[in-house]
């Protein structure tokens, strides 16, 4: 009897850690909704921060970089979206070798939650709760996903709210210190 590999087998893994949290009545209920005073889907704070001049266009990721070049943010809005609506925020450290970049005053970019690149799993767990599904990954990796669905958006409202169905974070861990974050909601 020979044993083939599942092709899959790592999708199938989540979705049963998923559902395993489902069983346990886990909800993920105080997620990130902002990052250096841009708030998820809110066009005034994104022209309050990036200016009244820069209007982020649709289907496409916009990058700024901090104030001293050392990290970057992604700034995504979904096809369809409203000008500087923002949906998605990816938060990385950067290469520092572009020299005419676009910035934002801000030295590291931190979300509401207080996370921010260098900080450890248990104090990402600290901020947001034990409701995550985590997945190891190679050489001391680590990626921590945590996920809200209807209908379970109970406290914050936050899915009803902007008419959205997935909220979703993921906090990817080198040797235990967080090295890129991006969340926000999936595109329906």
């Amino acid at each position: 009897m020979e044993l083939v590999p599942e092709p899959d087998k790592a999708l199938r893994e989540e979705y049963e850690k998923r559902n395993e949290l489902k069983q346990k009545t886990c909800v993920f209920s105080d997620p990130d909704t902002s990052v250096a005073g841009i708030k998820i889907r809110n066009i005034e704070s994104s022209l309050t921060i990036l200016g009244k001049q820069m209007k982020l266009e649709g289907d496409s990721t916009h990058v700024f970089y901090s104030s001293d070049k050392k990290q970057k943010l992604g700034l995504t809005v979904h096809p369809g979206e409203n000008y500087s609506q923002v949906s998605i925020f990816n938060i990385s450290y950067s290469d520092n070798s572009k020299q005419n970049v676009q910035q934002i005053k801000s030295k590291e970019f931190e979300t509401e939650k207080g996370i921010k690149l260098g900080i450890s799993k248990r104090e990402i767990i600290e901020k947001l709760g034990t409701c995550y599904v985590a997945k190891d990954s190679t050489k001391n990796g680590l990626v921590l996903n945590y996920r809200l669905e209807l209908p379970n958006d109970s406290k914050t409202k936050l899915l009803k709210s902007n008419n959205m169905p997935i909220y979703y974070a993921i906090y990817r861990l080198t040797n235990d210190k967080l090295e890129n974050i991006e969340f926000g909601f999936e595109y329906p």
